[in-house]
């Protein structure tokens, strides 16, 4: 098996072999080479034609090596640069054209997800994640992906467009170490003033830093081994001092790093200040396992269907949501409840799976958040406060649904003439109907007062006979106002309560 990651400034392959039996992994080769994609992106948006050729070279060359170790199953990723460029799409098809490799964009709640995969695996118990507050911090050259937890279970996560090499690339023309320290911790600074207003939420004891620079700035205090370490906040303040003190040419010769990560150095220390100053840590911890090794396990889990350990945090970043919108309440439980039981009841008529149901269960904790800004069409706020709303574990296209079918739960059904349906694909619409009708019926039983665990189902060619085991009696005169067009619509089939 093999994976690929595309990042800022360079692509890195990591070719293993597998142990079928207990999906151990032995590495049997890495490759490592420079692309400026970061370069082209910051300063103009667009990856640039010459980047596109170096990289269809590379990758070529990186196909050619999985062929000759007979590599059946390939992950190529990219992350900041190209998710963020105005050609990302062209970029992908002319890199699958030239070298028939699919690229998947990384988001940042993407990185978020191997953050905390990598946390429950390389950060040992002593650290005390479970039991602490906790922020996790991912440092790359282009962005920096914060994720707030509260003894291990999720709070929140942001992307920030600050990174190692970003800030440096957009500075003008040749400049001093001085010059560069002034402008990039300007920039650190501005990046992370959005943090700011949420800054009480995100106190913490420990930060668990991530990323090459970390681990670099960790191997400059004497530190070796590949079990995670501990920084204490004094002794990073003083490193911090000595470092923004010396030239990057003094930082290469003095600590015998490479040139490339010395120039990282810097803005990490001034990154790690700013999370340090917002969370008052008294300590980073710093895991060795570097992103290849993460992704290449959780690569390995995916494709022999291992559970997912992080399925339990979104989960819980979605009821902490509901919570912060003030939707988290017995009527949103019991909707909650009665979608889930639809959709499982309803299955041989949807015929949807388990990602089908998750954006049912989005949508359904927070169809109502929309009541935190107005009640005046909240369900159009609802759909904005989800769509906005980063989900580790979730896709963009996924967030985007859960927001739709929310949108849908009332009011008028979806339409051509609807910006937001309009772009969907004819696959994602289907979907979309499929899943805000079962919701627009489940809200409606939620607000009958029954329980969602005494419903049954009955399918029949022409309708479905929904049975509530409740005393009808008390709630018959709101079923009768319980809205089943859009449902019959979708399913061509007429809703019945008994």
């Amino acid at each position: 098996m093999a994976t690929i990651d595309i990042g800022a400034h360079s692509a890195r392959m990591l070719i293993a072999e597998v142990n079928v039996a207990d999906h151990t992994f032995v590495e049997l080769e890495e490759l490592e080479m420079p692309v400026p994609l970061g370069s082209n992106v910051f300063r103009t948006a667009m990856i640039a034609d010459e980047s596109i050729q170096i990289l269809c070279g590379i990758l070529r060359n990186f196909k050619q090596k999985m062929d000759e170790y007979g590599v059946r199953r390939c992950l190529a990723i990219a992350t900041s640069a190209v998710r963020e460029a105005g050609n990302a799409e062209i970029f992908i098809e002319r890199v699958r054209h030239a070298t028939g490799i699919d690229i998947r964009i990384f988001d940042g709640v993407d990185e978020a997800r191997l953050d905390y995969i990598a946390t429950i695996s390389d950060v040992p118990a002593k650290y005390g994640f479970n039991r602490k507050a906790t922020l996790i911090a991912d440092i790359g050259t282009g962005a920096c992906q914060v994720s707030a937890y509260d003894c291990g279970q999720l709070r929140f996560t942001e992307t920030l467009k600050v990174g190692t090499l970003r800030a440096i690339e957009l500075m003008p023309g040749t400049f001093s170490s001085t010059a560069m320290v002034q402008f990039v911790s300007t920039l650190v600074d501005k990046s992370f003033s959005e943090l700011e207003h949420i800054s009480g939420r995100i106190k913490a004891e420990t930060i668990i830093a991530m990323g090459s620079s970390v681990r670099t700035l960790l191997r400059l205090t004497g530190r070796r081994g590949t079990s995670a370490a501990s920084l204490p906040r004094e002794t990073f303040f003083r490193l911090r001092s000595e470092i923004l003190n010396m030239s990057l040419e003094e930082v290469s010769e003095t600590y015998r790093i490479p040139p490339d990560l010395a120039e990282t150095i810097a803005p990490c220390c001034m990154i790690l200040e700013n999370l340090l100053r917002l969370t008052d840590a008294r300590e980073i911890v710093v895991p060795m396992a570097s992103t290849r090794d993460v992704l290449m396990r959780d690569f390995i889990n995916t494709e022999f269907g291992v559970p997912d350990i992080f399925d339990e945090q979104i989960h819980n970043l979605i009821n902490h949501t509901a919570a912060r919108y003030l939707c988290w309440n017995e009527y949103s439980e019991r909707a909650s409840r009665f979608a889930e039981r639809l959709f499982t009841l309803l299955e041989k008529l949807h015929g949807l799976g388990k990602r089908e149901l998750l954006i049912l269960r989005i949508a359904a904790r927070l169809h109502k958040s929309g009541l935190f800004v107005n009640n005046q069409a909240y369900h159009k706020h609802s759909h904005y406060l989800i769509l906005n709303t980063e989900i580790p574990g979730i896709s963009l296209r996924e967030r985007r649904l859960a927001a739709l079918v929310a949108r849908y739960h009332r009011k008028a059904e979806p339409k051509i003439l609807h910006p937001e349906y309009a772009v969907l694909s004819p696959e994602d619409r289907s979907i979309l109907n499929k899943l805000a009708s079962i919701l627009r019926i489940a809200c409606g039983l939620a607000a009958t007062g029954a329980a969602p665990d005494h419903m049954s189902v009955r399918i029949e060619p022409d309708r479905i006979v929904i049975r509530l085991e409740d005393n009808i009696s008390h709630f018959s005169e709101s079923l009768l106002e319980i809205d089943t067009n859009y449902f019959r619509s979708v399913f061509a089939r007429k809703v019945i309560f008994h």
